[in-house]
């Protein structure tokens, strides 16, 4: 079975249906964007052809050329002035996750919701997450060159599709206090028929996205369910479970990592003694990544 046909089993028909027909104004990926994705993952692709493909769309080249001169994937340097030099800076990885990242930022802010706070506060949310693996990333040495950032930008996807395309019950499962765990699926389901997992997982799988952020968006409350990108979903859930705490509590002075059960999920991976490195820094990295992203937010 493909891995589209077991997320839509988990899906009901009449739930596809009706986030088919009320998220038909959303789009995650724009088609310059999948264009450029699948031009990347052409060994023989030039850099010529890539900037050619991403220039027809003028929004998403600037988003570029501006993420790629930021702080979080800029350590240093002249800055950026064309695609071209964004390119033989960073590679086709790297560009690759920040073309995912900007189509994921631009969806998030254009995304209509009844109510606009809510939109707000998803997006902070994974913009917080997405900084958050940056530097765990660094921390651990996962290896990762962007995947990490755009893995937190969309791993809650499923809860702005909920929140566009079912308010009501929106409202009703998540109050936006960010105190969740591995049963806030289990309570989603009970209540609407489906988690934030599962339908983002779907709406990311029809969307094309890659499948590694497929299974980050179905697993981030499970990692230890993940399978062939386990990894980077463990990375990601650790993240988002600090971001949460953050969120929560606006401050990380009792933060205890040992909590985060994905932590000892990312060392079965072979990610020797996360816990302990990383106990020796989050609540620094936290409140670093929380100032820097508030002076992001408001610019």
């Amino acid at each position: 079975m493909s891995t589209v046909e077991e997320i839509e089993k988990e899906l009901s028909p009449n739930l596809q249906s009706q986030f088919r027909r009320r998220a038909s104004k959303m789009q995650m990926l724009p088609g310059v964007a999948v264009q450029a994705l699948e031009i990347a993952r052409d060994p023989e692709c030039s850099i010529r052809e890539f900037v050619a493909i991403v220039e027809r769309d003028a929004k998403l080249a600037g988003d570029i050329l501006g993420m790629a001169n930021s702080a979080m994937f800029c350590s240093g340097g002249p800055p950026i002035i064309t695609l071209q030099q964004s390119i033989v800076r960073l590679g086709f990885r790297q560009c690759r996750n920040l073309i995912l990242s900007t189509s994921m930022a631009s969806l998030m802010k254009s995304s209509t919701l009844e109510e606009e706070w809510v939109r707000d506060v998803l997006w902070r949310h994974g913009f917080l997450t997405g900084m958050l693996a940056i530097h765990i990333n660094r921390v651990v040495g996962t290896g990762f060159q962007g995947e990490e950032f755009a893995a937190g930008l969309m791993h809650d996807f499923g809860r702005t599709l909920i929140a566009v395309c079912m308010p009501e019950q929106f409202s009703m499962v998540d109050p936006l206090h960010f105190d969740e765990s591995s049963e806030t699926p289990v309570l989603e389901k009970r209540i609407i028929g489906t988690s934030h997992c599962e339908a983002g997982a779907w709406f990311a799988e029809i969307s094309h996205l890659p499948s590694e952020f497929v299974e980050v968006i179905r697993y981030h409350h499970h990692s230890a369910a993940a399978t062939k990108h386990r990894r980077l979903v463990a990375l990601t859930a650790i993240a988002d479970h600090m971001a949460s705490y953050l969120q929560r509590f606006d401050n990380a002075t009792n933060y205890d990592i040992r909590t985060n059960e994905a932590v000892y999920v990312l060392e079965t991976c072979g990610v020797t003694n996360a816990a302990g490195r990383l106990a020796d820094v989050c609540r620094d990295m936290m409140t670093s990544c929380k100032k820097e992203a508030q002076k992001m937010w408001s610019v």
